[in-house]
């Protein structure tokens, strides 16, 4: 059965005659719809607002990989990959569906080297020693009950059977060991229904620019971003969780400092790199990072880079420097032919400003700040950690609201969750709920069209407005489904078949779904697809 529906009209209603909220928590992604779901289950009243849509930043832009973050090892981050294999197995549980493993095989060559090693182990047999000791740390740190299987070593035949297309010379075998993906979209959207199935109001398109004390909290001055109308909202405590966006100022306080990254990806089809079920990894970059080549919704994806951003972060895109960039480490390992990628897309991490020599190099750790009491500011950490950084943050409010309420996520099960295991279809977007998606199908006229990529129904607009906040094609073709990401003409045939379902569900005119069409077009463009 279909948790509560969640429109757009319903919640920006609730959000407008509320009085006022325990907390409010501005930022969509992944830390800010997780703080929400902490606090709306320690039963205070949570207001989430996103000036955007869920996931339009970096949470909705990464790797798509639940991760212990292996290459933190060599730099002594143990209790960081402790920490993110340990939630590897509260997050198999809650969001099952959403969790898939995924084994990894590490080709070892003569000449290539290892990323993050000692340059005394980098190499030949003392890179090989070094790998094996690393990979059993990591299993040793996450427990013999985490999902997957332990790391093994590969001979050399093994290493061929799992990757065709590797390059053979200088190689010497290799290793596997496992990890997980996710779809990191479907991921928040997840956790902000889950929210709002507890009883956040969660309103998307709705900008916070401004947060004075007041009597007994603050107020939050916001703007409806779809028809420029001013609202205020009250609330006892606030948490800012913007991501690689500055938080709304609080009257002269500083503003905590960070640096911003940029992280670049490419699509590819995946027989055109000899993927099928296992990633790979590809060992040593020109700028000393590892590669990633990953079987991901039936394509293979590439990442990523690491290198300094200081533009603006709303839309940031892999450029043609970063596409060559990826392209080229392809081809030093794979023997391939022409690479055309299928699309192209790029996320901005933003971290501790610690005064590290790259991006690279700069801490991967969450930072909390506290302007001021009762407002708090998070930036930074990992789509794997982000159920301990919520709870984290969530501990500071709850003390500030002088409660002693303590999280409960751990065992809150996501909306789809707990269903029984199976995959395929709707399923790997819906889990439990896969069934009842099924009949919003036959409710939408040709809701069983299969559109460009194969996987998505053009039904599922009835899902994504009536239960997902969506208001424009573009909520539906790149983060309610991924359908611009996964087909090369990134769901231009298909948006006029979109605009028609959405016209139907969220009455809009003629010259509303014209708009809508153009401002499809655009943020495709803006989005380099």
């Amino acid at each position: 059965m279909l948790a509560p529906s969640w429109t757009r009209a319903e919640h920006r209603r609730r959000l407008s005659e509320a009085d006022s909220f325990d907390v409010a928590v501005i930022g969509g992604g992944v830390i800010g719809c997780g703080v929400a779901l902490d606090l709306i289950t320690r039963g205070f009243r949570v207001a989430l607002v996103e000036q955007a849509d869920w996931a339009s930043g970096t949470s909705g832009r990464s790797t798509k990989l639940f991760h212990g973050g292996i290459r933190y090892l060599p730099h002594f981050r143990f209790q960081l990959v402790a920490e993110g294999l340990r939630e590897q197995r509260v997050l198999a549980r809650i969001a099952d569906y959403l969790f898939q493993t995924l084994e990894f095989v590490v080709p070892v060559y003569d000449q290539h080297g290892l990323a993050d090693a000692p340059a005394w182990a980098a190499r030949g047999r003392r890179a090989s020693i070094a790998l094996g000791a690393g990979l059993a740390i990591y299993d040793l740190l996450g427990g013999f009950n985490r999902p997957g299987e332990r790391h093994r070593r590969l001979a050399l035949s093994e290493v061929r059977r799992a990757a065709p297309l590797l390059r053979t010379e200088g190689l010497r075998g290799g290793f596997a060991y496992s990890d997980a993906q996710t779809d990191d979209a479907r991921l928040v959207i997840a956790l902000a229904r889950t929210a709002v199935r507890h009883g956040c109001t969660a309103v998307n398109r709705m900008r916070a620019h401004r947060i004075e004390p007041a009597e007994g909290g603050f107020e939050v001055d916001l703007v409806d971003v779809l028809n420029g109308e001013p609202l205020r909202l009250r609330a006892r405590a606030v948490v800012g969780a913007t991501g690689a966006f500055r938080p709304p100022p609080l009257g002269a306080k500083v503003q905590p400092r960070f640096v911003l990254s940029k992280g670049a990806h490419v699509i590819l089809a995946a027989e055109s790199v000899g993927l099928v079920d296992r990633a790979i990894v590809l060992p040593k970059t020109d700028d000393g990072r590892v590669l990633f080549l990953i079987p991901w919704a039936g394509q293979a994806l590439v990442g990523t880079t690491d290198t300094a951003y200081v533009d603006s972060p709303a839309r940031p895109v892999a450029t043609a420097d970063d596409v060559a960039y990826l392209l080229d480490h392809i081809r030093r390992y794979l023997s391939v032919d022409t690479l055309s990628p299928v699309s192209t897309f790029a996320g901005l991490r933003a971290l501790a400003d610690d005064d590290a020599d790259s991006t690279a190099e700069a801490s991967r750790e969450h930072v909390i700040t506290e302007p001021q009491p009762g407002y708090l500011v998070v930036a930074g950490g990992k789509l794997t950690t982000y159920r301990r950084i919520a709870a984290e943050v969530a501990d500071t409010v709850t003390r500030h609201l002088d409660s002693r309420s303590k999280s409960r996520t751990k065992n809150v099960l996501l909306v789809g969750a707990g269903g029984k295991p199976r995959a395929g279809g709707l399923v790997n977007r819906y889990g439990s709920e896969a069934s009842s998606v099924e009949k919003i199908l036959g409710e939408v006229k040709k809701g069983d069209t299969l559109l460009g990529d194969g996987v998505t129904f053009l039904g599922e607009v009835g899902q994504a407005v009536r239960h997902e906040s969506a208001v424009s094609i573009g909520d539906f073709a790149l983060r309610r489904t991924r359908l611009s990401l996964l087909s090369r003409d990134h769901g231009r045939d298909d948006a006029a078949a979109i605009a028609d379902a959405m016209q139907v569900e969220l009455g809009w005119s003629e010259s509303e779904r014209d708009h809508q069409l153009l401002a499809f077009q655009r943020e495709l463009e803006a989005e380099g697809l």
